[in-house]
């Protein structure tokens, strides 16, 4: 079974491939810098930063960036994206943009997928639907043992794609329990 969460953003978006239950599960984010860009892994996890694509509009970026997704997606069993935040500032509607096409290539392609609010992740995640994402992250230790700042950034803060990659996983790893309760 293959189960993918999707953080989708314009800026770092990551997603997370489980298969098997977990025990292979991947994560691919897009780096807005070189140094993001490249391959690692710990205990479980790997993680691929691709490159940030060119573009020379805004519906090129987001033709870029889905097209990126929905190829990572294919033969997806469920795919869960995070849900709009309500109370989101600056360019929502390009957000919306960017997301609603992604959407569509995943219906058009025939993919299932779900959405999931940003507050019930947390809750998943955390036990508090309105964490922050330093305890996403200690969330993400404490499920899994890994220090995924040390692995990544040398033990620096929990921004991007620390974050990014933790609300992924969470992500994915919602789907795999509501389709195993499923079956």
């Amino acid at each position: 079974m293959k189960i993918v969460g999707i953080d989708y953003s314009m800026s770092c978006p990551a997603l997370t491939i489980m298969v098997d239950g977990g025990f292979l599960t991947t994560t691919h984010f897009v780096s807005p810098t070189k140094k993001g860009e490249g391959t690692g892994g710990v205990d479980g996890l790997a993680w691929v930063g691709h490159p940030y694509p060119t573009y020379s509009s805004h519906e090129g970026r987001f033709h870029a960036l889905s097209s990126w997704a929905l190829s990572l997606c294919m033969g997806a069993d469920h795919i869960v994206i995070e849900d709009y935040a309500m109370g989101a500032k600056g360019r929502v509607f390009h957000l919306g943009e960017n997301c609603g096409l992604l959407k569509h290539k995943l219906w058009h392609n025939g993919l299932t997928f779900s959405v999931i609010a940003p507050t019930a992740l947390k809750k998943f995640a955390t036990g508090k639907g309105n964490a922050d994402k330093c305890a996403m992250v200690e969330a993400f230790r404490l499920r899994t043992g890994i220090d995924l700042p040390v692995h990544m950034q040398g033990g620096k803060d929990c921004g991007s794609p620390v974050s990014d990659i933790v609300d992924s996983w969470f992500l994915a790893a919602y789907g795999r329990e509501v389709t195993m309760k499923a079956r």
